[in-house]
């Protein structure tokens, strides 16, 4: 590819360098098609729609949306302004009024419109062939899992015990390994970042309280309850789990899951992973804090094609 002073820099030494970056592009790529495409989708769902009563798409939507609008009352609007005074300091109140009203207005158009386009999606046949791109992920002999090894569904997430996306996504998480019970393998994968002093130390710990067998009610204490994360919050939290405190403060003053977790963040970083949560449904990555409908998605896709 280029050589210094006579040294060469070969095609895999690049191909190393840029390895990650590429990942994230070709995920982002692939987002913005499929956005894309379910726009394309939408828009001939209603045009057929349209021709099949004869009108066009612009007044279908007037039809099925707009005019189908119930708004609240002026009492509503009321009630809501008076809750939400102080954020409108320097409005009048008729301002403020017809700001709410706008924006409410707006919601409801937006729910509409999403709830007309289900029910067409919802009479038609379609088959989407765009591919998402996939990681190859093995799953760690040190990783936290739960549920069936054989589990045709694998989710690994990469998280920061100090990041709020992540406490945020965690009834998401755990209303999908409900729902697909026997069906999801779920693997924790330690992401500390930087920024975030007690993230590791919180990992050494959730990995700890998991020598007394105890790993996933401790992280899930991290994920839900409030605390500095300090050695006497994780104390307190392990105390909470009636958890050994010696051996659990000889475990937490050890580097011995050290490794492990360092391991942990070198997987996510070769697989394109820049910020947490980030996870790997079969390979294929979702980032960020999303809905419980963007996972059963993807997961009920990886089921109908046999996982």
């Amino acid at each position: 590819m280029a050589e210094v002073d006579g040294t060469p820099i070969t095609r895999a030494e690049l191909d190393k360098r840029v390895k990650n970056r590429l990942t994230r592009l070709r995920q982002e790529e692939y987002e913005i098609r499929y956005q894309a495409l379910e726009e394309l989708i939408g828009d001939q769902l209603l045009e057929k729609e349209a021709k099949s009563r004869g009108i066009s798409s612009a007044e279908l939507l007037k039809d099925e949306v707009e005019r189908q609008l119930k708004g609240l009352s002026p009492t509503e609007v009321e009630a809501i302004y008076n809750q939400n005074r102080a954020r409108f300091s320097g409005r009048t109140k008729e301002q403020a009024v017809a700001e709410i009203e706008q924006a409410l207005r707006e919601r409801e158009l937006s729910q509409r419109r999403d709830a007309f386009q289900a029910l067409l999606r919802a009479k038609a046949k379609i088959r989407v062939h765009l591919e998402a791109p996939r990681q190859v992920m093995p799953v760690s002999a040190s990783a936290p899992t739960l549920g069936p090894p054989e589990a045709p569904v694998t989710i690994v997430e990469f998280t920061d015990y100090q990041c709020p996306y992540c406490h945020r996504a965690q009834s998401t998480i755990e209303k999908v390994l409900s729902r697909y019970a026997g069906k999801v393998q779920f693997v924790h994968r330690d992401f500390p970042l930087d920024g975030h002093s007690q993230a590791f130390p919180a990992a050494r710990a959730a990995r700890c309280a998991g020598e007394q067998g105890r790993f996933w009610e401790y992280h899930r204490n991290l994920m839900t309850l409030p605390g500095d994360m300090s050695e006497t919050d994780l104390a307190a939290r392990a105390a909470s789990l009636k958890l050994n405190p010696g051996a659990f403060s000889t475990c937490l003053a050890s580097d011995r899951y050290d490794a492990s977790i360092r391991e942990a963040v070198e997987a996510g970083v070769k697989a394109g992973v820049t910020g947490t949560p980030a996870y790997f449904i079969n390979g294929r990555m979702l980032t960020g804090t999303r809905p419980f409908e963007q996972f059963r998605e993807v997961i009920d896709a990886e089921l109908a094609q046999g996982g």
